[in-house]
């Protein structure tokens, strides 16, 4: 059929991946965890490593006095571990907080972020993930979150 041992071994590539979650960020404000949606989009250079640019926005909150939520936009290198039916990635680098009057983050700026992930592939372009990311402020503050949602490659 022309395809030789190696090729057959080899994850296709395709060096983009867009994820789509709900996020919980657990915050140093009165509610304590916000919810909301976070997307994500990643570019690989190789069969390891990329680039991941995050916004996660989690908004939704159980208390009345506070609606403006948290914000974070996150930017850094990726190394992840992949075969045809499963991928898991690790992620770190610069993070920004978006920090508004009646916001859930009790600290703002520029910060640092470290993140995993786990994606099953359920064919060749969609699959199903779990995340989990902990954001550190420049005034040292973390902010640990947990994420679930989609993943397109192509």
């Amino acid at each position: 059929m022309g395809v030789t041992g190696l090729e057959a071994q080899t994850v296709p590539r395709q060096p983009w991946t867009v994820t789509a979650a709900f996020t919980g960020l657990r915050t140093g404000g009165a509610s304590g965890i916000v919810y909301g949606p976070e997307l994500a989009i990643r570019r690989d250079f190789g069969p390891q490593w990329g680039l991941e640019l995050r916004a996660s926005l989690p908004v939704l909150d159980v208390d009345r006095g506070t609606d403006d939520g948290a914000g974070a936009i996150d930017l850094g290198p990726t190394l992840s571990f992949k075969t045809e039916r499963m991928e898991l990635g690790l992620a770190a680098g610069a993070t920004a907080f978006l920090v508004g009057d009646g916001g859930e983050l009790v600290d703002g700026g520029i910060g640092g972020f470290f993140a995993g992930h786990a994606t099953a592939w359920f064919g060749r372009n969609v699959g199903g993930t779990l995340g989990a990311n902990v954001r550190v402020s420049g005034g040292g503050g973390a902010y640990p979150s947990i994420s679930a949602g989609l993943a397109f490659r192509f």
